[in-house]
């Protein structure tokens, strides 16, 4: 059984989603979004994102989750590689794809995303404190288990 470390996936997500927000930025301004403009929508994106993160209202309904379960005996952790990929897939590069696809049509649409690109990257980290080390995910099956 192959697992992934909450904190690893975290920790190994944040640099991708800033990099990749503030280079999509900057394709944004290559593809036509007036500097102005561009900031303006990336800053929106990026705080809106993390604004509606932190204050979901979905949160209130979703009931206490299970305890974790005891980490087997035969369990072993993920390559830091394919614990970033997870970590990736769907929304860093669901947004990364959209974001691409704005580009010629709508470049200060694409620096938006790209603001909410990055945002996910800040929320990360600003969650960083509250992920348990000691938790570890099946990605098959996303049972929880405690080491």
């Amino acid at each position: 059984m192959t697992l992934h470390s909450l904190r690893e996936r975290t920790l190994l997500v944040i640099p991708i989603r800033l990099v990749l927000g503030f280079a999509l930025l900057g394709a944004a301004r290559i593809a036509g979004a007036r500097s102005g403009p561009a900031l303006l929508a990336f800053g929106i994106g990026l705080l809106g994102i993390v604004f509606v993160i932190f204050n979901d209202p979905r949160a209130r309904f979703v009931g206490g989750s299970a305890d974790p379960l005891p980490l087997p005996g035969d369990a072993t952790v993920a390559p830091k590689w394919r614990q970033a990929l997870g970590a990736s897939i769907p929304s860093t590069i669901g947004v990364a794809a959209l974001t691409l696809i704005a580009l010629g049509p709508q470049p200060t649409l694409a620096a938006l995303l790209a603001g909410v690109e990055a945002g996910l990257g800040v929320a990360a980290l600003i969650s960083l404190g509250r992920v348990d080390a000691s938790l570890f995910v099946d990605p098959k099956t996303r049972a929880v288990y405690r080491r």
